[in-house]
């Protein structure tokens, strides 16, 4: 197929694959497949398969170049909220989870931007899990604590021995 200029599409073949993927296992893709080979900006090229014949090439990068940074936004949800399985079975309780999950990331991402550090999410998380129970303003946590003042009316240890 003609590969159009200034889409970072290098190549869009048709073509079959082959009948046995294994010696034992059929190959599920018995009609004609499509190779669309993409230069991504770091200079390596991405080869896509696919059964659509009917889109552009540059319909089915974009496609999924946006597939690819929902999977890397539930990838940093995973590995940052730790959610690595489901509570409940049902719809409604898987739903309601990945809603709770959000609402965090979120709230997080946004308490990110508002200590202006150069922190990453991860740190973000950990200062809100240590310090969760705790009165404390969030832009301050991470800037050394004074002690609290000494009370005369408290009693004192002397460890030293005299």
């Amino acid at each position: 197929m003609p590969v159009e200029p200034g889409t970072g599409v290098v190549s869009d073949r048709i073509g079959f694959l082959p009948g046995r993927q294994a010696k034992s296992r059929k190959n599920p893709m018995q009609g004609a497949v499509r190779e669309i080979a993409v230069r991504l900006e770091t200079g390596e090229t991405l080869r896509i398969f696919s059964n659509d014949l009917d889109a552009s090439a540059k319909e089915i990068a974009d496609l999924y170049k946006r597939r690819w940074q929902i999977e890397l936004f539930f990838r940093v949800m995973k590995q940052t909220l730790k959610i690595t399985h489901f509570i409940g079975r049902s719809e409604n309780a898987v739903r309601i989870q990945i809603a709770v999950a959000l609402i965090a990331f979120l709230l997080l991402s946004l308490l990110r931007k508002m200590a202006q550090d150069q922190q990453t999410l991860l740190e973000t998380t950990r200062l809100v899990r240590t310090n969760l129970m705790h009165r404390k303003n969030f832009t301050t946590l991470k800037q050394p604590q004074k002690p609290p003042p000494l009370d005369s009316q408290q009693l004192s240890l002397n460890w030293c021995s005299t």
